[in-house]
């Protein structure tokens, strides 16, 4: 080396010091966060797929908890059911004895005090088997409970902005759907949606601009069902965006007000929810109604000999009806068993390939962080001898 102003040798381990750095920052980093990916310059589209898998698997976890709670609630449902099949059977007992003709009516009055304590212990058992705040074997709060949670999926498909809740008065199959016809000019505000159940218009609403605001609000009945549509303040939300809102969210058949409990147990994309959609992710289940009316023991007596043996055909009736509520709830239980199951083996899976994506290799990153420990040893002797070769230049002076 005849040169002493600019020293290429000098200049090229020094390069090669800096970038051996940054490969040895990233191999502590990983080593000591444990993560392959710490952020997105080291790996963006890896980050973004592990991200949602991340979002996906704790999605998937609370599927999970709502399928204990499920079968927490069953347990509960099948306890009270268990309950009321042996008051039944009791009462079926006490008809039989009061029956029969070796049983004077003094008898039997004493006989029906005990029944007529039985049906009213059946009662308090219905009315008081809650869980969470939910009647179980009533049947009158399903509904409100099914709606409620109809309500939700309604809100969780409207366009951000927009709020649709309605209150349940009837049953039946019907789709209400919408259609925004567009202002002619701009600022007319002669915008107007047209609701319809089954393609008959119910209720037409005039005077929407292209962007609606919390002015614009209203209000419709359809089958006995009220609903009310507002946008929240401070939101602009568009009238073919409302309309679609209400096409995707009103949509009922039986099973969404009859009773039934949805819960949400899988996570694939499609979890619109009861009403809204395909609602592949929800479990519907329902418990029967236990009340004395739906058994038809409400009027049952054994005051008589007559009264009993027609007492006795009622509870027959009323002994299948609770065999129903048992099978029902077995199946659901049998059925939330293998979702559960499901939903593990996805939770397993899904965080297999998120640690695929984000996790550190440690023997591999052990490898590279001693190879860069050496290199970075090597590279600085190296330094050292480029910044030595021009001293060499000396000896021509000499």
């Amino acid at each position: 080396m005849s040169r002493i102003n600019t020293n290429v040798a000098s200049l090229n381990a020094q390069r090669n010091i800096s970038q051996t750095n940054q490969a040895f920052g990233r191999t502590v980093g990983r080593l000591s966060s444990g993560f392959r990916i710490n952020r997105a310059a080291d790996d963006a589209a890896g980050l973004g797929i592990a991200n949602r898998l991340r979002s996906d698997i704790r999605a998937l976890n609370q599927a999970s908890r709502n399928a204990t709670q499920a079968n927490s609630l069953l347990q509960v449902a099948e306890g009270a059911t268990n309950q009321v099949s042996g008051i039944v059977d009791r009462m079926k007992e006490l008809a039989a004895q009061a029956a029969s003709d070796n049983v004077n009516n003094s008898d039997r009055a004493l006989i029906q005090a005990e029944f007529a304590q039985l049906q009213a212990e059946i009662t308090r058992i219905v009315d008081t088997t809650k869980f969470q705040g939910v009647s179980l074997l009533g049947g009158t709060e399903l509904n409100n409970t099914s709606v409620d949670a109809l309500e939700t999926a309604v809100n969780g498909v409207a366009n951000a902005g927009i709020t649709i809740s309605g209150s349940p008065a009837a049953t039946g199959d019907f789709a209400i759907t919408a259609a925004f016809t567009a202002e002619t000019n701009p600022g007319d505000g002669d915008g107007t949606l047209v609701i319809s159940v089954d393609g008959n218009p119910v209720q037409t609403v005039s005077g929407l601009g292209a962007a609606l605001s919390d002015a614009d609000g209203f209000s419709f009945s359809v089958n006995g069902l009220s609903f009310s549509v507002s946008i929240d303040a401070g939101e602009t939300v568009a009238g073919a965006d409302l309309a679609t809102a209400l096409t995707q969210s009103l949509s009922f058949d039986a099973d969404d007000l009859a009773g039934n409990l949805q819960f949400l147990v899988s996570v694939s994309g499609n979890a619109t929810g009861p009403g809204g959609g395909a609602g592949a992710d929800f479990v519907s289940m329902s418990v029967q109604d236990l009340t004395l009316a739906t058994l038809g023991l409400d009027a049952s007596s054994l005051a008589t000999r007559d009264d009993a043996v027609a007492a006795l055909g009622t509870l027959d009736s009323a002994i299948a009806n609770i065999s129903s509520a048992f099978g029902e709830i077995g199946a659901a239980q049998n059925r939330l068993d293998f979702a559960q199951a499901n939903v593990a083996t996805a939770i397993e899976n899904f965080s297999a390939a998120e640690s695929v994506i984000r996790d550190a290799d440690f023997a591999a990153e052990a490898s590279e962080f001693a190879r860069l420990q050496i290199l970075q040893q090597s590279q600085i002797a190296m330094l050292a001898q480029a910044n030595a070769a021009p001293q060499g230049v000396l000896q021509l002076l000499s």
